[in-house]
């Protein structure tokens, strides 16, 4: 093939790959929707127990063992996720989301707000390094936080938020 083939080959080849992938704002948009909805959903179905609380965790994660009833943290592979639960705070609460906003310099790739049902729930993200994105969910006194990319937040939105909703409040 000569090389002016070559050069048109390779160019096709990259105009492909690059409009088969999706913009960091589209992963964005996609991954406030899936969290919404895991919101508006009823609760996933319970399958591990924290100290006192009752919670799900998707197949493939794992709840690592906890000093205490009120923090924990779930793997899965390299990636690790923090759970606090803050057992003083109501569904309504927006503690956590109050001290993610104390800081009004910070510049927020997403930050949206769910309330249904009298309970308040959050997604914020934040860019840390190139391709490292600190992804924070929550609702109520119960906050799950990672440092993600943007391949995998759409999906770490989705199965956060329904495991900090599967958290039943009991007075």
């Amino acid at each position: 093939m000569p090389r002016s083939g070559r050069m048109i080959l390779l160019l096709l080849l990259i105009g492909i790959l690059a409009g088969c992938t999706t913009a960091p704002e589209e992963l964005v948009t996609q991954g406030i929707s899936n969290a919404r909805d895991a919101f508006e959903a009823e609760p996933k179905t319970i399958n591990e127990k924290m100290g006192q609380t009752d919670l799900y965790i998707p197949n493939g994660y794992v709840l690592q063992k906890s000093q205490n009833d009120f923090q924990g943290l779930i793997t899965k592979g390299d990636d690790t996720f923090s759970l606090l639960i803050n057992p003083n705070e109501h569904e309504s609460s927006t503690i956590f989301y109050e001290l993610q906003k104390v800081n009004p310099q910070q510049l927020w790739l997403a930050d949206e707000v769910f309330q249904q049902n009298e309970r308040f729930g959050f997604v914020t993200v934040s860019e840390i390094a190139e391709d490292k994105l600190e992804l924070v969910v929550g609702t109520g006194g119960v906050k799950l936080s990672t440092i993600t990319t943007n391949h995998k937040l759409s999906e770490d939105m989705n199965w956060m938020m329904k495991t900090v909703c599967s958290i039943n409040y009991t007075e």
